[in-house]
């Protein structure tokens, strides 16, 4: 091999070496700047995570000290599923027992709208099928029960509620809500309330059953219960829903909507 040879091999060998160190440092220059997106992501997304979730939190305080629609207005900067909840539960809650009239129809449907959208959501959900029941409910309450049954909503309200017993029999609310069902079909339509609807007391009082095996030391659960099984008309009924309200009296208030229930209850006993 002669110097020259000798010389262009190294000049050669240098050049891949060099060549090969560009190589892997744009190789190593792209996996970090890949890493480092990946890393920003997961930290704006634990953020956005810790956002709601403050968001939610401040929600439900304003929730329990009463301000409902302050509660509604800061969760409505949320698009989550436990956004759209909250709000359709705090809407039908407000117009139920803050608000009356058309205004309160209003805001049942109002409320109706977030329950939908999460169940668009999650079709799954029991507490999403809750809502829809719940919203639609006070609004057929409102509008009247005879009403309500002629414009389809005693088998709209079942579907949900049946719904989100069957993905959660755990769920009180919709135990509760059930039995009420039953309760006011009974009351309105009598003896016709089992062949046209399939409603009957003894359903009602077994989801009532239920409901307070899951929970009976909530002041609006046993107030709920209560007036359900006033509406169907027995002694032994009414004596039982005189006692659960009597039980709810010893209970201490959370939140501002204890203290409405609180006032229900006192006032129910007043008229038994």
């Amino acid at each position: 091999m002669t110097l020259f040879t000798f010389v262009v091999v190294i000049l050669l060998n240098n050049s891949y070496v060099y060549l090969m160190e560009v190589n892997i440092m744009r190789v190593f220059k792209k996996y970090i700047t890949k890493i480092f997106h990946i890393l920003m992501v997961l930290i704006l997304s634990i953020k956005t995570v810790s956002s709601e979730e403050n968001i939610m939190d401040e929600s439900n305080i304003l929730f329990d000290q009463g301000k409902y629609i302050e509660a509604v207005n800061l969760a409505s900067k949320i698009l989550s599923i436990e956004s759209f909840l909250f709000r359709a539960n705090t809407l039908a809650i407000y117009g139920h027992f803050i608000l009356e009239g058309e205004e309160a129809l209003n805001v049942f449907k109002e409320a109706r709208g977030y329950a939908e959208k999460a169940l668009e959501i999650d079709i799954t959900n029991d507490a999403a099928h809750l809502e829809v029941a719940h919203t639609m409910g006070r609004y057929s309450q409102l509008i009247g029960v005879l009403s309500a049954l002629k414009q389809g909503y005693a088998e709209k309200i079942a579907f949900h509620l049946d719904e989100a017993i069957k993905l959660n029999p755990r769920n009180v609310s919709a135990q509760i809500s059930k039995g009420t069902w039953h309760a006011e079909i009974v009351n309105k339509a009598g003896f016709m309330s089992k062949i046209l609807y399939g409603a009957t007391s003894d359903f009602a009082r077994e989801h009532y059953k239920i409901a307070l095996r899951l929970d009976i030391n909530n002041i609006g659960i046993l107030y709920e219960v209560a007036n359900g099984l006033i509406l169907l008309e027995e002694k032994e009924d009414i004596l039982n829903a005189k006692r659960l309200l009597l039980s709810a009296l010893e209970i201490k208030p959370k939140n501002h909507l204890d203290h409405l229930y609180l006032n229900k209850v006192k006032f129910l006993i007043e008229k038994l």
